[in-house]
C-alpha cells in the first residue's frame, strides 16, 4: 500500500492503527519517537551497546507482532511493559557484567570513549569523559529496583503514574525508590563515586 503523507500530531495509537493498515512510514515515526528513551534506557540497564540493541529491536518486532490486539491503552505503557519484560528474560539467561573499560564490538573503543561528544574540544571531552564516567559508575551502583526507576524517568521521561503501572507498583512505592535513587546518587557523587 502506497504510504500517506504522517501527521507528526497524530497519537500513537493512531499511528499503530495507521501500521496495521500498511502505513509502514506511520511505524517508523513511532519508533522515531521512542527511541532514543527507550534505547537509552537499555544501554543503561544492561550497560552493553549490543545487548541494548538486541533488546531495542525486540520490542518492535513485538509490538508489531501484536500490533493488531492493541487495544486503546496507553501505547506508551504497553511498550514500557514490553521492554520491561523483555529485560526481565534477559536477565534470566545472562548475568550482568559491566566495565567502563569493556569494548564494543563494532569499534573495540572502550564505552566511556563512545560517550563523549566528537564536537568539543580534547579539553572538554576529558573533562566530560570523566564526569560521564563518574555519573556512570554512580548509577550502577544503584540497585536494580532504584535504577530501574531512575532511568524510567530520566532516560525514559515516563511519569511516576506510568513507571508505577508499568513495574506493577504503587505510586509512592515508585516515588520512594525515585527519592532514594537520587539521594543514593548524590552521596556517591560527593564521595567520589564509590558508595
Amino acid at each position: 500500500m502506497k504510504s500517506q503523507t504522517i501527521d507528526e500530531s497524530r497519537s500513537d495509537a493512531e499511528l499503530l492503527k495507521a501500521y496495521t493498515k500498511g502505513d509502514t512510514q506511520a511505524f517508523d515515526l513511532l519508533v522515531a519517537r521512542y527511541q532514543q528513551a527507550l534505547f537509552s534506557w537499555f544501554l543503561g540497564m544492561t550497560s552493553n551497546r549490543t545487548d541494548a540493541e538486541d533488546l531495542f529491536q525486540e520490542v518492535w518486532v513485538r509490538i508489531l507482532r501484536h500490533a493488531d490486539g492493541f487495544s486503546d491503552v496507553s501505547f506508551r505503557a504497553w511498550m514500557w511493559q514490553i521492554a520491561r519484560n523483555l529485560l526481565i528474560d534477559f536477565r534470566r539467561k545472562k548475568k550482568p557484567d559491566f566495565s567502563l573499560d569493556a569494548t564494543d564490538d563494532t569499534d573495540d573503543q572502550p564505552m566511556i570513549n563512545q560517550l563523549v561528544s566528537p564536537s568539543v574540544g580534547p579539553a572538554e571531552a576529558l573533562e566530560w569523559s570523566d564526569a560521564a564516567k563518574l555519573a556512570l559508575q554512580a548509577v550502577h551502583q544503584l540497585p536494580a529496583v532504584q535504577r530501574e526507576v531512575f532511568l524510567m524517568r530520566v532516560e525514559g521521561n515516563l511519569s511516576f503514574n506510568e513507571i508505577a503501572e508499568t513495574l506493577g507498583i504503587p505510586l509512592n512505592t515508585a516515588l520512594g525508590r525515585m527519592h532514594d535513587a537520587t539521594s543514593k546518587l548524590k552521596k556517591i557523587l560527593s564521595k567520589g563515586g564509590v558508595l
